[in-house]
């Protein structure tokens, strides 16, 4: 009767080991894959980076202080077209 047990309990145990060595075949395969995703994410990131400096570069330049005038003119709008409905739906 242990015998059988025992026999049960190696059969259980080789089925892991197939398992456990399919999983490590399995990782593996995918290592390769997840460093290149890796690399694909760093140049992403790098690029989105130069990115955002050209973009801020630009909305620099195109935001001068001559600007701040009109900006402060449309503020003043906005906010009297908001003060009208306020009262208005009041």
């Amino acid at each position: 009767m242990q015998d059988e047990g025992l026999d049960v309990i190696a059969e259980g145990l080789d089925t892991l080991k197939n398992m456990a060595n399919d999983l490590n075949e399995e990782l593996d395969r995918q290592v390769p894959l997840m460093d290149e995703i890796d690399d694909k994410v760093d140049r992403a990131t790098s690029d989105l980076k130069n990115t955002n400096v050209r973009l801020k570069d630009t909305v620099t330049k195109l935001r001068s202080s001559r600007n701040f005038c009109i900006d402060i003119i449309l503020l003043c709008i906005i906010l009297g077209i908001a003060a009208y409905l306020y009262n208005v739906l009041k």
